[in-house]
């Protein structure tokens, strides 16, 4: 729905979504003002490129003496700024509606989004629909938390048949007018637990996109957990013996090129997505059995003396962990030996105790959360805690043996490590293939 610009626009964050904000703000509104509390080559680069458009651009601003050149008619926040944090307060106390560059974004697109969020599984799924589009002759762009901010395909980008969106939690806090003609919840489980007051606070943040949606889709368990009830809602159900079921009817995903039961959802509500907005069952399924899966999720990298070595290294969460370990365990062999670890975001790692046990021989421990995964996890498996990520893969390549699976799956964010998790995942690729090479 387009809708008339303000005059005055206040982009808070220069991130890159806030960038890109800037730059849609600097073509439909008068007075453009950009705030960021923090300092570095790359925001000044940016706050370089704004000013030379017209845009009054501060970094680095002391909170407590700054003053507003002028009063403007809305805020455009940033997802990564946290509305509890002295920045986030700062905006809200200013009583001046607060938007996120999602919801600005979408005042100037005409064209149909789908949204898709969830814990775990958005940008698999965002990819594998954008890609179904694409075959079955539309013109389509993904964008959102995948990494292409909407503001820029506002601008860029005029005549799609269809924009499909990664939706985060972060950026559904701040919606207001948006609407997706079918949208998805892949799963809610625990993540981002520094961000919100509650695990239930995350969920129904989550349960957003439901409210902005012609249609949607989930399983029956989500539905059933948060007491959603809410018309035209398809429920998909991942049934046994490699069979998914959507509306009805049943595809075998045995002979799919995507793996793992997650993946089998993941299929199941690119289906539905697709069918609500009018493509039948069967040519959406046809058309998925050329996509192929993007590194660090769930990667083959490759099988040396019967052992075979995976890459899940976006699992940066729980659940993403629970997945990959049902998606490659044998039950009660313990034929895993894991790698898991990193940034500490104080989350629930007791769900995975169970496949811990079912599954695992041994789990080497790295990063800020050794020591705690260590507690939770010592009485399923055997678990060493090692000084760093390079003692654990290396001490993992020693342990693992034929028949095996040796699986980084971290189950916790990179960043006290790396700079994301492409460079953790690129790390243990470049550590596999050496050892294998040396053998």
């Amino acid at each position: 729905m387009v809708k008339a610009a303000p005059k005055n626009i206040l982009i808070a964050g220069l991130g890159i979504s806030g960038f890109e904000a800037a730059q849609l703000a600097l073509e439909k509104c008068e007075n453009v003002v950009v705030l960021d509390t923090y300092q570095s080559t790359s925001l000044q680069n940016r706050a370089s490129c704004l000013t030379q458009k017209g845009a009054a651009v501060f970094t680095g601003i002391n909170l407590a003496d700054f003053k507003l050149p002028y009063q403007p008619d809305l805020i455009v926040i940033s997802p990564g700024i946290d509305p509890r944090s002295d920045f986030g307060k700062f905006l809200y106390n200013l009583k001046i509606p607060v938007i996120g560059e999602l919801e600005f974004a979408s005042r100037f697109i005409k064209t149909p989004l789908i949204g898709i969020t969830g814990t775990n599984g958005k940008t698999t799924t965002v990819e594998l629909i954008t890609h179904c589009l694409s075959k079955l002759g539309k013109k389509v762009i993904a964008a959102g938390n995948i990494g292409l901010a909407l503001s820029k395909v506002a601008r860029e980008n005029q005549h799609l048949d269809y924009i499909v969106v990664e939706v985060s939690s972060f950026q559904l806090e701040a919606i207001d007018t948006i609407q997706f003609i079918s949208s998805a919840i892949l799963n809610i489980s625990s993540d981002h637990v520094d961000r919100y007051d509650s695990f239930e606070d995350y969920g129904n943040t989550k349960l957003k996109i439901f409210e902005h949606s012609e249609k949607t889709t989930a399983t029956q368990d989500l539905l059933t957990k948060w007491n959603i009830k809410k018309e035209n809602t398809r429920i998909i159900k991942p049934l046994k013996n490699s069979q998914i079921e959507v509306d009805g009817q049943q595809f075998d995903f045995s002979e799919h090129p995507m793996t793992g039961i997650h993946n089998a959802e993941n299929l199941a509500v690119c289906l539905s997505v697709l069918n609500h907005c009018g493509f039948s069952l069967e040519e959406v399924y046809k058309m998925s059995l050329s996509y192929r899966m993007a590194p660090h999720r769930m990667q083959k990298i490759l099988e040396h003396r019967g052992i075979l070595f995976i890459n899940d290294s976006k699992a940066t969460n729980p659940h993403a962990l629970l997945m990959a370990l049902k998606s490659l365990g044998e039950i009660d062999k313990r034929n895993i030996v894991l790698i898991a670890g990193g940034r500490d975001k104080k989350m629930d790692f007791k769900i995975v105790n169970t496949a811990l046990c079912s599954y695992t021989k041994e789990v080497y421990l790295y990063g800020e959360c050794r020591a705690g995964l260590y507690e939770v996890w010592k009485d399923e498996t055997s678990c060493i805690i090692c000084d760093d990520f390079s003692e654990a893969v290396q001490k993992a390549l020693k342990s693992v043996k034929n028949g095996e699976t040796l699986l980084l799956s971290p189950g916790c964010s990179s960043l006290d490590s790396f700079r994301n998790y492409e460079d953790r995942g690129n790390t243990f690729v470049k550590n596999v293939q050496e050892w294998t090479e040396n053998e």
